[in-house]
């Protein structure tokens, strides 16, 4: 068969998907499954300004026997317009949606079409992890095995959607190294640098309420062969890589295994790329000698869970009291000079100006490196969501191409949905000039440095204040979010 895998275009503005173009990982490791097939893979975040025709184009050149598309919940409606794209083109395609909506959601996405009509423009669901189970889905197709043997399936009948028994969890060792050959496109980059995806476990054990990852794994944190994990950085980087994101849910659950991976990675000279991770305060606070490797090993970027500086929310979201671990956590690192992107959450019942700026202010008194604020954003079937809607404070319910971080979907008890978009763009205007100063940023990327500070910032101030005279505040948050929704508008 002829399958053609697609990422969606939608990104959060505040992740600027002109200065980042990341690759689909899931889409990889599908393809690196599958035998006896000729497969496809087209991330659409390479052509965001010409989505249809992009698509049309594909089906031309390829003409795929189906079509399997990845969405997150924020980029379910891309990917229903683009399966009708597909629909409309070629309605004898098969269509697949993957990925966590179709996983959370799947059981009010069938009921909501009556398995004739075209309200969902899917054949399939896929729940779960799809790097085998989209080998069986073909393998159905083909007749080679039933339907109804495919565990984590939703398919269509003429009296509607069949939902088989949910998928375990995938044997990690069974699962071999994603097929980068597969790629269409090139251009995928980091702020200049070539892009690719590693993962070295899936999971996490932690009881956040605001996460959704539980979801799709339960609690249960699995974890690959270091060898295995080697070798897939060696074919990320045969195939360009100079940068890449690891995108394991924490890191630090199991530093033995981390400060083991360090070393290996040092033993097979691949510390000559940089990566960026995602760990917890409380995981690198409690080690003395796991920054030092990551440090020996090319990580030049954490994303460390923050969150919150206060109390109260940290307890709600079942973080924990991990503040003075963050100040440890943020010390060791920056001691080694790995910059640190800090995850923010804002938006919590209780919060008020002050609280949020409180925040604001912590990551500027400890050189936090880069913002990572986001609003609260009630992810499906989470326990944050269940939270906020029973207190009556989720402002959206199903509008779920707002569920990016970056637009506001609930409200506290003290500020309205607009107050909190108003404010989240209010401290990242106040500390704009901020961003690219921190001793860290200035040890990695010198010439980065000065060339914000002395040439491009006087730049953009001479050209702000022409073309920002005379605009009120209110004029230039409004202007910006209309930009932010224009980020994502592909298929008007």
């Amino acid at each position: 068969m002829k399958v053609l895998l697609l990422s969606m275009p939608d990104s959060a503005p505040h992740f600027n998907a002109n200065r980042w173009k990341p690759p689909s990982l899931a889409l990889t490791s599908i393809a690196g499954n599958l035998e006896g097939h000729d497969v496809y893979i087209a991330d659409l975040i390479l052509r965001r300004q010409t989505i249809k025709a992009s698509v049309l184009e594909l089906l031309d050149q390829y003409k795929p026997d189906i079509v399997g598309i990845s969405a997150m919940s924020f980029q379910f409606a891309s990917a229903g317009k683009t399966a009708e794209i597909i629909k409309a083109a070629a309605p004898d395609i098969k269509t697949v949606l993957g990925g966590y909506h179709a996983t959370v959601m799947f059981d009010e996405l069938c009921k909501a079409d009556d398995g004739a009509a075209p309200d969902l423009p899917f054949d399939f669901l896929l729940r779960g992890e799809g790097d085998l189970s989209f080998g069986e889905l073909l393998d159905a197709i083909e007749g080679k095995r039933k339907m109804e043997s495919v565990n984590g399936l939703s398919f269509r009948t003429t009296n509607g959607f069949v939902n088989n028994p949910p998928r375990v969890n995938e044997d990690l060792d069974k699962i071999k190294l994603p097929d980068r050959s597969k790629r269409i496109w090139s251009g995928y980059h980091y702020y200049g640098f070539k892009l690719d995806l590693v993962e070295t476990s899936r999971g996490c054990v932690m009881p956040c309420t605001f996460c959704s990852i539980e979801k799709m794994y339960g609690r249960s944190f699995r974890k690959y062969d270091i060898s295995r994990v080697i070798e897939d950085i060696g074919n990320a980087k045969n195939h360009g890589a100079d940068f890449i994101i690891i995108t394991d849910d924490n890191f630090t659950l199991d530093l033995k295994r981390f400060e083991a991976l360090c070393e290996a990675i040092c033993e097979a000279g691949h510390n000559d790329i940089r990566y960026i991770i995602q760990a917890s305060s409380a995981g690198i606070a409690s080690s003395d000698t796991v920054v030092e490797k990551m440090a020996k090993a090319g990580f030049r970027i954490v994303f460390l869970g923050i969150e919150n500086v206060s109390k109260e929310n940290l307890k709600q979201m079942k973080k924990g009291d991990i503040l003075e671990k963050t100040k440890i956590a943020i010390k060791k690192l920056h001691d080694r000079d790995i910059m640190i992107v800090g995850g923010m959450i804002i938006g919590h019942p209780d919060d008020n100006e002050e609280s949020i700026a409180e925040n604001y202010a912590f990551f500027v008194k400890n050189n936090i490196d880069f913002f990572a604020d986001q609003i609260l954003t009630p992810y499906p079937k989470t326990g944050m969501r269940a939270d906020m809607i029973e207190k009556g404070l989720v402002t959206n319910l199903d509008d779920f191409s707002k569920y990016n971080c970056f637009w506001a979907n609930v409200k506290t008890n003290r500020l309205s949905p607009d107050d909190l978009q108003f404010l989240r763009w209010k401290y990242n205007r106040k500390y704009r000039n901020y961003i690219c100063t921190t001793p860290a940023f200035i040890k990695n990327y010198p010439l980065a440095y000065y060339s914000r500070a002395y040439v491009l910032r006087p730049y953009y101030r001479i050209k702000n204040f022409i073309v920002e005279r005379g605009m009120t505040q209110r004029d230039l948050y409004e202007r910006d979010m209309e930009r932010a929704v224009e980020m994502n508008r592909f298929f008007d």
